[in-house]
This record gives structure tokens, sequence and C-alpha cells, in this order.
């Protein structure tokens, strides 16, 4: 497997900028940002933010692989047309989409959890209804759109030829599936492989979201990879556990070092070869 290897922005034990120097000090090679909130004004929007985080990503090599709407977890795609809630939804993804375009960031991610996890037929239908409209304005500026949720193999499908658009792909994650559905990861990976553009990696244990470094929680870590590895997966894997929070903070009293120990585990599987 010729993965390559980086970090979520919000996992990094360091905020701002100076992450990307961080990230590339302990060997890593990209990071994923995230657009930011609507009570802070989206600051990724801001040409100035735009152009630290550009010039720390050409000083210390390091790729910003895409861009995150995380604001959709407190304003889901979900919300009804005409709502506040799903004007900001709306306007968070336009944003994101311009601010990829001016940073030339290749992807956009768009996550269906929280506020904004499908659970019925109507979320189903607005979530198409949203991708849609994102899809065809990323389209025109190349860029992909990618949903991050929790739908079944089935239900993906589905989401995909609904909405039917060549740029719409999925993110994929290692213990979502696992902690919220109890899905078995190393099978979803195996069918949902064709739409994949890129993976988050974290683990838990006992029911706690980024509870345990990798390989030591219950999510079915070492299967899954073991998937990407015969798949011969060659894109981004970005770790996602969260080394400053607790529980996983409780496991040593440095996140960095947590944040390397997970790196190690990482680089170990990827470089891993059954020959």
């Amino acid at each position: 497997m010729n993965a390559k290897l980086g970090i979520c922005h919000w996992s990094c034990p360091i905020d701002g900028p100076y992450a990307l120097k961080m990230a590339s000090e302990l060997g890593l090679e990209g990071i994923q940002l995230d657009i930011g909130s609507y009570e802070r004004g989206f600051p990724l929007s801001r040409p100035s933010i735009q152009k630290a985080y550009v010039e720390y990503a050409k000083k210390y090599n390091i790729t910003i692989t895409s861009l995150a709407v995380r604001e959709l977890d407190r304003h889901g795609m979900t919300r009804k047309d005409g709502t506040m809630e799903k004007e900001i939804a709306v306007e968070a993804i336009l944003k994101a989409i311009s601010a990829a375009d001016a940073m030339n960031i290749p992807i956009v991610m768009l996550p269906s959890f929280e506020d904004g996890e499908i659970k019925t037929d109507r979320d189903f239908q607005r979530v198409v209804n949203c991708l849609k409209m994102a899809c065809e304005e990323a389209e025109k500026k190349n860029i992909i759109i990618a949903t991050e949720n929790l739908l079944s193999i089935e239900e993906t499908k589905q989401l995909f030829n609904l909405v039917n658009k060549p740029n719409l792909r999925l993110y994929f994650d290692t213990q979502n599936y696992h902690l919220r559905r109890n899905y078995n990861v190393a099978s979803m990976v195996e069918e949902l492989f064709p739409y994949i553009c890129e993976i988050h990696v974290k683990d838990g244990r006992d029911g706690h979201m980024s509870g345990a470094l990798l390989g030591e929680g219950d999510s079915g870590f070492f299967e899954t990879m073991e998937v990407l590895r015969e798949k011969n997966y060659s894109g981004w894997i970005l770790l996602e556990n969260y080394y400053d929070l607790r529980p996983l903070s409780l496991e040593g009293d440095d996140p960095i070092e947590l944040l390397r120990r997970d790196i190690s585990i990482l680089k170990t599987q990827v470089l891993y070869s059954n020959g």
C-alpha cells in the first residue's frame, strides 16, 4: 500500500497554522483543514487566514488534502429549506467551496452527523438535494465533494445513484460505522472502496469515540487496514484521534507523544507487506 499520511487539524494538539509545522516535524505529509464555525464567521473564508495556511504549507512541505465543513454537525443538511439553520448550512458549503478554490484544495468534505445525521427518508432526500447543489457548484471549480455519513452499504449506493454527480465521493472513517451503527468496518470498506476518496483513522472502546490508540480499540482497525492493503489504497489516510481530550488523553501525559505512537502504528500498517 502506497498511501500518504496526514492529520486532521482538529486532532492536532496545537492550533492555527503552526499545526502544519508540527505535522511536518512529526513526519506527516498532509493536513485536513476546517472552514470554521458560523459564529466566528467561517474563519478560513478570509483571504488573510487562507494566506497564512498556504504559506505555512509551502514552507513546511505539507499538502492541504481537503477542507471540512464541520459546521454541518450543528446546522445540518437535513434541515428544512428556508429555515435559518439550512441557510447557514448552505452558506458554509458555498464558502468552503470558494475557499478550497482559492487555496487549491481538491476536496470539500460534508459530514452528516449530529444535527445533520440522516435518520428518515425526508432527511435522506434533503441531503441528496444539498449534495447535488454542492456538486454542481464544486464542479465549476474542479473540486470533489465528499460525503461522510453513517449510511449502510446499500443506502450509500442509493445516495450516489440519486445525486448522480461525477464529483461526488465518500469520505471513509474507520471508527464511526462501528461506533454508531455496529457495522463491520472491514466489510464496509471492501464494498464501498470504489467510492472512497480519503480516509479518517481513529479508534475507541466501550462506546467512546477516539478513546484508544489505533488498534487498541474495538473498531477492527487492523482488519480494515488489511483490506486497504489488499486493495492497494494509494490515497490519503488522516489521523483523527483526539490526543488532548479525554478519554484518550488519559493514556499519557503528553498528547504529542500519544500522536507519535499513533503515527508509528499507522506507518507500520501502511508499510506492512504480506509478501
